[in-house]
């Protein structure tokens, strides 16, 4: 028995995330990929925006409420995941996307619908999703 406080060795991270980071710390993992835009006309691909892999070519296209996966655990965990990191292009077009880590939960989009806006079954339905390609949602305040 270890007392009723921590074990030894766990240590408990912070609750604050830099200024205009979606990441709380630093991204734990982070890639280098091509991102097609398919939003509408006047939506702009923005750091926070979930996107998907589009396996037919390795690229990452954005996300929509309909791709969510319904609560069924057997459909899990679906095309991978990502969340643009940062929309500065590199001269090849890639963009960085974010594939695991810890994010702040009230700056994550799908298309123009921030997470918050969803549905309570949506935001469950995502999180299992997101948990399944090992992303944590957290709340975090401003530092």
């Amino acid at each position: 028995m270890y007392g009723n406080k921590i074990l030894p060795g766990v240590s408990v991270g912070t609750t604050y995330r830099n200024e205009n980071s979606i990441w709380q710390g630093s991204p734990q993992s982070t890639w280098f990929k091509a991102v097609k835009n398919t939003l509408a006309d006047g939506e702009t691909i923005s750091a926070g925006l979930v996107v998907k892999e589009d396996i037919t070519d390795g690229s990452f296209v954005p996300f929509t409420t309909s791709d969510i996966i319904a609560a069924d655990v057997e459909n899990l965990p679906g095309v991978r995941l990502g969340i643009i990191a940062d929309t500065e292009a590199t001269e090849d077009g890639s963009i960085l996307i974010g594939i695991s880590g810890q994010i702040d939960k009230a700056k994550i989009f799908i298309g123009d619908t921030a997470f918050n806006d969803l549905t309570d079954e949506q935001k469950t339905a995502l999180n299992s999703q997101f948990e399944a390609w090992n992303f944590q949602l957290v709340d975090v305040m401003q530092a």
